[in-house]
């Protein structure tokens, strides 16, 4: 009796997922053929109707996706992005949830503080083979929202506490961006020349160059803000801004000579 009733039961668990999974690959070619709303329906129907499968977990994550890359739906993104970390914390797909959940928060929303609030639940749950890279996110949230205080703190955190970090040069650089915008040009200049120092062939070298010159135009050096110009007119790709920045220097050098 007993092994009839197992052998039920592993039928009926084994055309369950037989069923989910046809259910997933109907749901797959709905998306293909760009019928979107119709595979978030089949996506669903697999939430509803085996809960607790990996295939639910998987569905959920799909519904978030759709409604994010496909539907311009944030909000409904978010939504079943937030049900599946709910009902999954642990589940295969989480980490996948909370990081679209923070790129939608800072990059379509711009909601700064819910954005940090997902990228520092990725750091508790030890995410990911690269946690530097929400330790960048974090940092880089509070510039966008002008607190260029903590943004600073939150990016020297990265490079005090994971200095073999890949993400350091970027930290760094931002360091100086954010002295440069809060008009900090003195610890600006530092930081930019200490990113040229350590990572000489930065991709962002014509960028800091052009700040350079910018901080010595403030300082009223002009002659070293016009070699800085100088060097960038062939590399910069928007010429036309270096030139108006050559020209502005040299009226101001010839009006501080007459």
């Amino acid at each position: 009796m007993r092994r009839l009733l197992f052998l039920v039961l592993a039928v009926a668990l084994t055309a369950g997922c037989f069923r989910a999974t046809n259910l997933m690959h109907e749901a797959e070619s709905l998306y293909l053929r760009n019928q979107y709303r119709e595979a978030v329906r089949v996506f669903l129907q697999i939430v509803d109707r085996y809960p607790g499968s990996p295939e639910a977990e998987t569905a959920l994550l799909r519904v978030g996706q759709t409604f994010m890359l496909n539907l311009a739906d944030p909000q409904n993104a978010l939504e079943y992005f937030g049900r599946l970390v709910s009902e999954y914390p642990n589940g295969e797909k989480a980490v996948q949830a909370h990081e679209l959940m923070a790129q939608i928060y800072e990059r379509t929303l711009r909601d700064y503080d819910h954005a940090v609030e997902q990228y520092r639940i990725l750091l508790d749950m030890g995410a990911g083979p690269d946690p530097e890279r929400y330790m960048l996110g974090i940092g880089r949230c509070f510039y966008l929202k002008e607190d260029y205080k903590q943004a600073i703190a939150e990016f020297r955190r990265l490079v005090d506490t994971r200095p073999s970090s890949p993400y350091v040069p970027e930290a760094e650089y931002q360091i100086a961006n954010c002295y440069f915008v809060a008009n900090k040009c003195d610890d600006a200049i530092k930081q930019y020349n200490r990113v040229l120092e350590k990572y000489p062939a930065t991709k962002y070298k014509n960028d800091i160059f052009l700040s350079l010159g910018v901080c010595m135009e403030d300082k009223e050096d002009y002659t070293t803000a016009l070699k800085y110009y100088r060097d960038l007119e062939n590399t910069y790709e928007n010429k036309a801004l270096i030139k108006k920045r050559i020209d502005s220097v040299m009226t101001r050098m010839r009006d501080k000579h007459r």
